[in-house]
């Protein structure tokens, strides 16, 4: 209280020298000149204002907190954290996006950081990512491509990544006499050995639902392994290709073998994780969190499961997923600041600790971080060698925003469906949306050059 006390009395003290200077001034001014200008320095301290979310770990919500107090009061900085959850989040940040009223420094959402790039609200990171790049190995090359524009410029930072493993039940595979998949042919055959749909019992629960990302990191995962793409290196639609048509005959013959639950077209993101915790399905795609529930909640489940790295097409083995950002903004008086911050919090000694907080639930940005103990645990390690092969959206080129709009539509997902529910041709299929990523693509050039 002393200290509050005091530092009232010196506020109010040189208020009033201000004051009296004004008052002088205006005094002796001639008639007619202009006032003097009103930005001169208080003296007070600088603040950042931080808008980060909730990542559902809160020991490691808390030491990134703390993180940010400590530099704060070590460089002579007020840092007031906003930390938010989803439902919170979102509202504030088109608030923000609407009145250009944004934060010092923020975690921004995936399907935001590149429409701030080119409406040009970010400040540039490039220097910062060069210095970081020089640490534990370097970024991954996930990370090193996420924030980054054509002219090999960087808008952000990488805080964690996120990937997904398959998850197998290897109790069903070596009753069928069968070896762990490593391919997607392999796993093609293992639904067939064990589909048992009169038990209900489905071989594969692929992740088809039109409402859900994960049915587009599955399709994707797919494509780019069987060497297709959605887009090209320069950020164009690429998806009218022999291997496109080649994925949907895949899933297609999976689909009419029966070896997919029949609901899985409505299935949203907890669709596949249902699926296999209610033991209905045999195999699915998924994050950690499936793995975090077996080991919290059933272990005579997690006893039958093996959880491996996700298999593999003729062109190596991919998985599509996301790399969480930091930015500064250009709006913000003290953007230098942000970066300092940004720079010390996540380099890779105060990451270590934000990850081991997390409990595996982050993933590193960092290649040599990937070697650490935390990671030789067997569940974790698979995580972890699957971050090597994540790439963002928009591999191989650049995650862009017409890139993320089409992602948000689910146009790839729906295009399976119009093969797998509709009973349209490829062709058709493909048609329909290579027409969609055109209109995502094009609408935003005309954005891009007014």
């Amino acid at each position: 209280m002393f200290c509050q006390h005091a530092g009232q009395q010196r506020r109010w003290k040189f208020v009033a020298i201000v004051l009296i200077v004004a008052l002088l001034s205006v005094a002796c001014a001639p008639v007619g000149a202009p006032g003097a200008g009103s930005g001169a320095a208080t003296g007070d301290r600088p603040k950042l204002t931080v808008w980060v979310s909730v990542t559902f770990t809160p020991d490691a919500d808390a030491y990134h907190d703390d993180l940010m107090t400590q530099w704060g009061e070590e460089n002579g900085v007020d840092i007031e954290i906003a930390r938010m959850s989803q439902d919170e989040r979102r509202p504030r940040w088109q608030t923000a996006i609407e009145t250009k009223q944004f934060p010092d420094c923020a975690a921004i959402e995936l399907n935001d950081l590149p429409k701030f790039i080119v409406s040009g609200d970010l400040v540039e990171t490039t220097a910062v990512i060069e210095r970081l790049n020089q640490q534990a190995g370097g970024l991954t090359d996930g990370a090193f491509l996420a924030g980054r524009t054509a002219d090999g410029k960087h808008w952000s930072i990488p805080s964690f990544s996120s990937t997904e493993i398959f998850y197998v039940r290897s109790d069903k595979v070596a009753e069928a006499g069968l070896e762990l998949p490593d391919t997607w042919e392999d796993t093609v055959t293992i639904a067939e050995a064990i589909n048992d749909p009169e038990d209900q019992f489905w071989g594969w629960g692929m992740q088809i639902g039109t409402p859900s990302w994960d049915s587009e990191v599955q399709f994707t995962s797919i494509l780019w392994s069987y060497g297709g793409r959605t887009w090209d290196e320069e950020g164009k639609p690429a998806i009218d290709s022999p291997e496109t048509r080649q994925v949907l005959d895949l899933i297609k013959g999976i689909w009419d073998a029966g070896l997919i639950p029949p609901d899985a077209p409505t299935w949203d993101d907890a669709g596949n994780n249902r699926a296999y915790q209610s033991e209905i399905s045999g195999m699915v795609l998924n994050t950690g969190s499936i793995l975090r529930y077996l080991q919290t909640e059933d272990e005579e489940l997690l006893e039958k499961t093996a959880a491996i790295a996700v298999p593999a097409g003729p062109e190596g083995r991919f998985i599509s997923g996301y790399y969480y950002q930091w930015g500064a903004f250009n709006t913000s008086p003290h953007a230098d600041l942000c970066l300092q911050m940004m720079e010390w919090l996540l380099s890779p000694e105060n990451l270590q600790g934000f990850y081991e907080a997390g409990g595996g639930n982050m993933l590193p940005v960092y290649k040599d971080m990937l070697a650490h103990e935390m990671w030789q645990d067997p569940y974790r390690k698979v995580l972890a060698d699957m971050v090597p092969a994540t790439r963002p959206q928009g591999y191989p080129g650049l995650t862009t925003p017409w890139v993320l709009d089409a992602w948000m539509d689910h146009t790839m997902v729906k295009m399976l469906n119009r093969v797998l529910v509709d009973g349209w041709s490829n062709d058709e299929a493909i048609a329909e949306a290579d027409a969609a990523l055109w209109k995502w693509y094009n609408d935003w050039q005309e954005t891009l050059a007014q």
